[in-house]
């Protein structure tokens, strides 16, 4: 297959080569990915000298940040790309998240090629292009494109750098394939020195493989491995049984999931619901991947136990699980009866995170998705819907500032998720005759 022309045809390719002349090549995920047809924003070059050089050229040539990696031979260029650039108003599948920047990296070849690639982590990251030879593949990386087979390069390569025994799943989710019988053997094996690596890595491949839709056999294989269990919860009887109980949860609510948006993936609401749950909300974390980790987290399992999570997500997990506390307390009957007030109840013990909520709820109670979403989209546009303010219920009581104005405030904005209250001439009614 050749690729030269679309590799050329590429503005960021096209200068590093005109830059370099020779002696510069395109490896790993890039290549791989155009030899399966897509096309990745994500690059890496090795060139034989003139790194630093070249990086900072490109970064300068494209508006984009130059950082400086490990042993001042390893550089990477950070692109941000307009979402307009991405195909505004596109509605995306599960199975892919947009990324809005585009991230180069380069790094100094010492050696040849051939010794470089045979260092790599698995057969169909090592493979090479240039300008010069076309293709290069000396450990038969598109055959097992071809074959769909995660294989490792060799072992020795999983112990030199452990993040490559999760990577290996994070892959498999990615592409779909099926990772090599021993190849899978040894990552079981050497699952406990994941611990060796740094939380920042570890976080970014789980991140990863919870962001793609199609990641519930791929985690399962992680979990049955023992490699999830060293990341999550390493060690305590306890605490693996609740992790054993939150993966049948977890693979629950995918099944889930997917039967529902298979129902209503062509509708409007459907599309809504997928945009959403596509958006990302930190450290390449998207909304599934949110709700999925929410899963993994439950019961008391600490979410920084070898994972390093942001302050924004530590506060989402955080609301989603007080609402999931509220979801089991509700019974069945008193969700019955009245419905929607017992919804807005869960969807403000969730402050920010109702619509995350919104599709755990519907999981939990079995019922429709679009619903739900929809109560989530009303509860919302009420929450936000100011009718007074602290200074109205002052001048209409006339008393002064005080905790008293706080609760004030909180009962009315209970009579408006009721329904009870949905203008401000209803609100300062409301205010009179029960405060006065």
């Amino acid at each position: 297959m050749d690729i030269s022309k679309i590799i050329l045809s590429d503005p960021a390719n096209n200068w590093v080569f005109s830059r370099a002349k020779s002696g510069v090549f395109l490896t790993g995920g890039y290549i791989r990915d155009l030899l399966l047809g897509h096309i990745s924003r994500d690059k890496d070059y090795v060139l034989k000298n003139s790194v630093e050089k070249i990086s900072r050229e490109t970064a300068k040539k494209f508006k984009g940040t130059h950082v400086v990696l490990k042993s001042m031979r390893n550089y990477r260029v950070v692109i941000k790309k307009k979402p307009a650039a991405m195909g505004r108003g596109r509605v995306l599948s599960l199975n892919s998240t947009p990324s809005l920047r585009e991230v180069l990296d380069f790094s100094l070849l010492n050696t040849s090629i051939h010794n470089d690639l045979k260092k790599r982590d698995f057969t169909v990251n090592a493979i090479a292009w240039s300008r010069e030879t076309g293709i290069i593949d000396p450990l038969s990386g598109i055959k097992d494109l071809k074959n769909q087979v995660i294989k490792a390069v060799r072992i020795k390569n999983l112990t030199d750098d452990p993040l490559r025994i999760i990577r290996a799943y994070r892959i498999g989710a990615e592409l779909g394939f099926r990772i090599e019988n021993n190849t899978k053997k040894n990552l079981k094996r050497l699952a406990k020195d994941i611990s060796h690596v740094a939380s920042e890595r570890i976080t970014d491949e789980l991140f990863k493989i919870l962001s793609n839709y199609n990641s519930i056999k791929y985690l399962l294989e992680c979990y049955k491995d023992k490699v999830l269990n060293n990341i999550i919860v390493p060690g305590k009887l306890k605490k693996d049984k609740i992790l054993a109980n939150n993966i049948k949860d977890y693979k629950k609510f995918d099944l889930f999931l997917k039967k529902q948006l298979t129902g209503i993936n062509k509708s409007l609401e459907g599309k809504k619901i997928t945009s959403f749950l596509n958006k990302e909300i930190s450290q390449g974390l998207n909304r599934l991947g949110l709700i999925r980790l929410s899963f993994l987290l439950r019961n008391s399992i600490d979410p920084h136990n070898r994972l390093k999570i942001s302050n924004n997500i530590h506060r989402a997990l955080k609301d989603i699980h007080n609402a999931y506390k509220e979801i089991v307390k509700t019974s069945p009957v008193n969700f019955k009866k009245n419905s929607q007030e017992a919804v807005y109840k869960i969807f403000n013990k969730a402050r920010n995170r109702a619509f995350e909520t919104s599709i755990i709820l519907s999981f939990k109670k079995r019922k429709n998705i679009k619903w739900f979403f929809k109560k989530a989209e009303e509860f919302t546009k009420i929450k936000n819907k100011i009718l007074l303010n602290g200074n109205d219920v002052q001048k209409i009581l006339n008393i002064k500032p005080g905790a008293k104005i706080g609760k004030i405030l909180s009962d009315l904005k209970h009579q408006q998720l009721k329904g009870s209250v949905k203008t401000k001439a209803e609100a300062r009614r409301w205010l009179m005759s029960n405060y006065t």
